[in-house]
């Protein structure tokens, strides 16, 4: 079933790109000659302005962290990755799309460059040059400035600006979009979905996007720069599963406003929630200021991280750092049905960095228990490897192996998994990496 429901989001996005393609294709005006090279990069030009459109749409709706796409693709982190990818390919698409109709409009040369990428009196190209120009200076600042979160989420906004501008120069060029009405509807459904996602949550998710209210009840500064915050509402209480994150900002002078994702650490069922972050940049680093009685909003939950979603009762859990926060929930949960064996895999770098270390022991020692808790220390027992669990396991055979560590352990496990003969089926992942 997951991946079924994996490969289901793919055929979303694959379906939205074939339609609008083929919709030009079949377009009355669409010309398909083959005489010479220019003819060819012509056409690929026109196709590539489409899809890269399309795509572009298509990458603001998987931002707006509707709970649907969650379903279709297996978890907001595989939102994410597809957000991240489908836009990278929108941009080179939307980048190629006027360098292969150069040649037919101003030949291939610096001068007919220079010329055709320079604002003129035609404002259905200039409202083309700036979108690709915005693209431009938005990937440039991401992919190779690496502003700080704050900044990069702020100017992450003006994509929406340079999609609009996108939209513009579609609809005015003189194309199959403006001749053709099924091609120009189409367009139209896809421009309106994916500027409604932008404005829903990028613009105005202060009203849109629905949030709980919590107060900050205790500030925890534990061991290995991590601290655990506890929230109680303010009113309707947040439901979710254990190994779930959400979305957390503070209205605290002390901390950035901006929102994150952090897993939620506590058990389910009590009025009291908590998260558990490590100091992994600028804005952890705030986080032990915060102040009790400070105004939390939380937008969640998301993830699909869970222990029921496996074939196997008999399950491996590893936790890498900070990597432990979604087992804190999970660990409870699973420890009241006896049904469930867990041999749970605690790494880091010594003892020194473990936190809740005695607390998951108590599941360990509790009556009729069937939770191992595991310790592996880098410093003195090396990095953790496929070969140690399946020693200490007693193999892989009809177990679910569910992993949550920094992307370098998960890709680094998953393939030494894989290399044992364990099934990708069986190996779940959270990584805790995710940008909004």
């Amino acid at each position: 079933m997951r991946t079924f429901k994996y490969n289901l989001g793919i055929f979303f996005v694959i379906a939205i790109s074939i339609v609008g393609v083929a919709l030009w294709v079949l377009s009355p005006t669409t010309v398909f000659t083959f005489n010479s090279t220019l003819d060819v990069l012509f056409m690929l030009g026109q196709a590539f302005g489409i899809l890269g459109f399309t795509l572009f749409a298509t990458s603001l709706i998987l931002s707006a962290r509707f709970h649907f796409l969650e379903n279709i693709f297996y978890g907001l982190n595989k939102v994410y990755e597809r957000h991240s990818q489908i836009g990278q390919v929108a941009f080179m698409l939307m980048l190629f799309h006027p360098l292969l109709l150069l040649g037919n409009y101003r030949g291939f040369s610096f001068g007919g460059a220079i010329s055709f990428f320079t604002p003129s009196l035609d404002w259905s190209i200039n409202w083309g040059i700036f979108s690709l120009a915005l693209m431009v200076l938005l990937i440039v600042l991401t992919l190779y400035l690496r502003p700080k979160y704050h900044i990069w989420k702020w100017t992450h906004k003006f994509m929406g600006l340079a999609f609009f501008f996108g939209a513009v120069h579609a609809f005015m060029i003189p194309s199959d979009v403006a001749t053709y009405m099924p091609l120009r509807i189409y367009i139209l459904v896809v421009f309106v979905f994916g500027i409604y996602s932008f404005i829903y949550h990028s613009v105005l998710g202060h009203y849109f996007v629905k949030k709980y209210k919590y107060i900050v009840s205790a500030v925890r500064v534990l061991g290995g720069n991590v601290t655990e915050v506890l929230l109680k509402p303010a009113g309707e209480k947040l439901n979710f599963t254990p190994g779930q994150f959400a979305f957390v900002s503070f209205k605290d002078v002390k901390v950035s406003k901006e929102s994150h994702p952090f897993s939620l650490s506590s058990p389910v069922g009590l009025d009291e929630i908590s998260f558990t972050m490590k100091v992994l940049g600028d804005y952890t680093s705030e986080l032990p200021n915060l102040s009790v009685g400070s105004e939390a909003l939380i937008e969640g939950p998301f993830g699909k991280f869970s222990y029921k979603d496996s074939e196997n009762k008999n399950q491996i859990w590893i936790a890498g750092g900070i990597g432990v926060t979604p087992f804190l929930s999970m660990i409870d949960s699973v420890s009241k049905e006896p049904e469930y064996s867990v041999d749970f895999y605690y790494c880091l770098k010594n003892e020194k960095e473990a936190v809740h270390l005695e607390d998951l022991k108590k599941y360990e020692t509790k009556e009729n228990s069937k939770i191992k808790i595991i310790t592996h220390y880098s410093d003195t027992d090396g990095f953790i490897n496929a070969d140690i669990v399946n020693t200490k396991s007693n193999g892989f055979n009809n177990k679910d192996v569910f992993l949550c560590a920094p992307p370098v352990m998960i890709r680094s496990m998953r393939k030494q998994l894989l290399a044992s003969g364990v099934k990708n089926k069986f190996i779940h992942s959270e990584e805790f990496n995710l940008r909004d």
